[in-house]
């Protein structure tokens, strides 16, 4: 798959690292968004898409779309069902 999604994590959290284990173990593109370590926007930005918490991971997809609590297998089935360009 070719989706490049955003990723909302840090390395302090297990669900995260796993999720970003499993995306490069299946060649998905995705964009690391580290809060704890990264640049202070992402901590902002995710606090706007996950309606004022700090909840990792969080995914955004191509679409806009927003997964709080994301696990590989619901981003797996969300993004086999994005249209394909």
């Amino acid at each position: 798959m070719d989706a490049k999604l955003i990723v909302y994590g840090h390395e302090y959290c297990a669900e995260a690292m796993y999720l970003q284990s499993y995306l490069k173990q299946n060649a998905i593109e995705y964009e690391w968004r580290d809060i704890a370590n990264g640049d202070p926007q992402f901590k902002h930005e995710l606090q706007l898409l996950a309606r004022g918490y700090l909840s990792v991971p969080t995914v955004v997809f191509p679409d806009g779309e927003i997964l709080v609590g994301a696990n590989p297998k619901k981003v797996l089935a969300r993004l086999k069902n994005l249209p394909q360009s």
